[in-house]
């Protein structure tokens, strides 16, 4: 007999959670139709320390590269030693608790000391929040048997942990998702893959890193129907290793440093020590003084993620507003003078498609009466059959209310500091072409050098 489901739901989404376990099992938006399995777990990879990397039994043959360096992860290198995803705690068990109130429901998951999450559904939103707290992420795993011994007796599982929150859904994205370019075009991504730029054929050394992408405000999949998209509030790591699932890498702290200028290990704990084993005004591996063995535990992060499930066209349409919105929230201000219920220095409200991100006159050579305007389209190209349109703005509609009366304007590059047409004759003009067979044979004479370097 099937496990009973518990389901909740904020008018817009429905989600259910397994009676027993309490885990997420499905979301359904209630205002399309649209329906998936969707689940929501933790996990750690096991930070490298310089050796080889084990290859997935999804990798092919014929892709693989030498998986072996000397290379470590650190602060400026995610480089796990496996595509193994831990579990983080000694057992697989979850902690659940719902809440139900007339303005937001949450569901409280505990999957161990240091990894947990609050599922929230607020009345009318359109969005499913996931405010997750990472840490403190400790530095053994006793749960596993030592691998090192001094004498007779074990030696800590010190193990650097990468850890991530993967969500899982039942989508056919045939191993495509995207990604956002500094919060602007969305960029394709295609697992084990790379685009047309890239110069040669593409060998994989790192079945996990390598398919690593940078994620400043969102990341989603699809199946051609329906889209899951996951809004972040700060820059992470993110890949989609396995159909229809989209992971985050929301934490780190590992034991070893990169070799990349640092020369400390990121390993950061609430009193600052990061050097395991250094004694108090010795120094430590890294070059830093030690405090006696560091043993202080390490830094616990929080943030949001904001979940978006419906058509195509509807979450593009939402997208770029929330994460406007979960990224740069009005500023509360507070003064003694009079209060005002309302103000505004704008006369028209800007279109929906219309981001306002500079009005300045405090602008190096733009004090003279003049000022520095930016505006932004909030969509690319193609992604919204309206809001990605052209939009035209009257400025002088919209900051009548400022007492500003337009007498002329000037289009400038951008970062200001001289007009688009002057810019324009000073370009340089780059010679575009394909590489002769010279210019190919030297690049696959630096790729020869590099493989057999690393091997």
């Amino acid at each position: 007999r099937s496990p009973p489901l518990t389901s909740i739901d904020n008018g817009i989404y429905s989600l259910e959670l397994d009676g027993s376990s309490g885990l997420l099992t499905a979301i359904t938006n209630l205002k399309s139709g649209a329906k998936t399995s969707l689940d929501i777990s933790w996990g750690w990879y096991n930070s490298s320390v310089g050796g080889c990397t084990a290859y997935g039994p999804d990798v092919p043959p014929a892709l693989r590269d030498t998986p072996c360096s000397g290379q470590k992860s650190g602060a400026y290198i995610f480089r796990p030693n496996s595509s193994t995803l831990f579990y983080p705690g000694p057992a697989q068990q979850v902690q659940t608790s719902v809440s139900r109130g007339p303005l937001v429901t949450e569901v409280h998951q505990r999957f161990s000391d240091w990894a947990s999450h609050v599922i929230r559904l607020y009345k009318g939103k359109p969005y499913v929040e996931v405010e997750w707290t990472a840490g403190p992420i400790p530095v053994d795993t006793p749960w596993f048997a030592p691998v090192a011994h001094k004498g007779r007796h074990p030696l800590p599982n010190n193990w650097g942990k990468e850890l991530v929150l993967r969500y899982s859904s039942g989508l056919k994205s045939a191993g495509t998702f995207y990604t956002d370019s500094n919060g602007k075009e969305m960029v394709r991504r295609e697992y084990n893959k790379r685009g047309p730029s890239y110069p040669h054929a593409y060998k994989i050394s790192e079945p996990v890193a390598g398919n690593y992408y940078p994620v400043n405000a969102l990341l989603s999949l699809d199946d051609g129907a329906s889209e899951l998209a996951v809004l972040t509030d700060v820059s992470q790591g993110g890949a989609s290793l396995s159909d229809g699932a989209l992971e985050l890498m929301v934490h780190r702290r590992v034991q070893a440093d990169d070799s990349r200028g640092v020369q400390e290990p990121l390993n950061e704990t609430m009193c600052g020590c990061n050097d395991i084993g250094a004694a108090p005004g010795q120094m430590g591996a890294h070059g830093h003084e030690g405090d006696g063995g560091c043993e202080c535990a390490g830094l616990t992060v929080r943030g949001r993620h904001w979940l978006l499930f419906d058509t195509l066209d509807e979450v593009h349409a939402l997208r770029r507003p929330l994460s406007e919105e979960l990224n740069f929230p009005p500023l509360l201000g507070f003064t003694p003078a009079a209060k005002a219920r309302r103000f505004s220095a704008v006369s028209a409200a800007l279109p929906p498609n219309v981001k306002l991100v500079t009005l300045t006159s405090n602008y190096a050579g733009h004090n003279d009466g003049r000022w520095l305007l930016r505006l932004s389209h909030l969509y690319e190209v193609g992604e919204h059959p309206t809001l990605a349109a052209p939009v035209e703005v009257n400025l002088e509609s919209v900051f009548a209310a400022a007492g500003m009366r337009i007498t002329a304007a000037v289009e400038t590059t951008l970062t200001a500091n001289q007009p688009v047409a002057a810019a324009d004759k000073k370009k340089h003009g780059w010679a575009t072409r394909a590489n002769s067979p010279e210019e190919e044979a030297h690049l696959a004479a630096v790729d020869a050098r590099a493989h057999a370097k690393r091997a």
